[in-house]
């Protein structure tokens, strides 16, 4: 028997249920799983956690700037595994789908994701930015890899504030 027996049998069921949707399949150690979806089949994987292998717990969202692409990480658990379900989106046109009509309570997660990280979520009612105050200035992503101070406060209003 396999010390990783849980985690092979979690893989085979998902990949048995989405195949090509799924790339980057790792399992990290011990009840500790990662896998890239298809920002077109998020929904479905995630719906597929929660209703059909008892994932019913959201812990977060993390996003991250890979460069090329951002993505979003969503990082399941049925309280003793974690599933991190990753997708990602292009820079140029970044869009995911909203996953809060399987996970209540996701909003200020998304939220921080179009704010912080300028992804487009689909499906996301109109509302507050959040963390970012209302008057931050459009178009600006604080956690962009090329995103500067200045870029959202010119110099001569950085140099005011010291």
């Amino acid at each position: 028997m396999s010390d990783l027996e849980l985690e092979e049998r979690l893989k085979k069921r998902l990949e048995d249920k989405f195949g090509g949707d799924i790339s980057e399949f790792t399992i990290q150690r011990r009840r500790r799983l990662w896998l890239t979806v298809k920002p077109e089949r998020l929904v479905d994987m995630m719906r597929f956690l929660y209703s059909e292998m008892e994932f019913n717990h959201l812990s977060t969202i993390t996003g991250m700037d890979l460069g090329e692409n951002l993505a979003a990480f969503y990082h399941t658990t049925d309280q003793h595994t974690i599933i991190t379900v990753r997708a990602k989106t292009p820079r140029a046109t970044p869009v995911l789908p909203t996953v809060r009509d399987v996970f209540a309570g996701t909003e200020s997660y998304e939220r921080e994701l179009e704010d912080l990280f300028g992804i487009k979520i689909e499906g996301l009612p109109p509302g507050r930015h959040y963390p970012l105050p209302d008057d931050f200035p459009p178009g600006q992503h604080p956690l962009r890899k090329d995103w500067k101070l200045t870029d959202a406060y010119p110099e001569p209003a950085v140099k005011e504030a010291k």
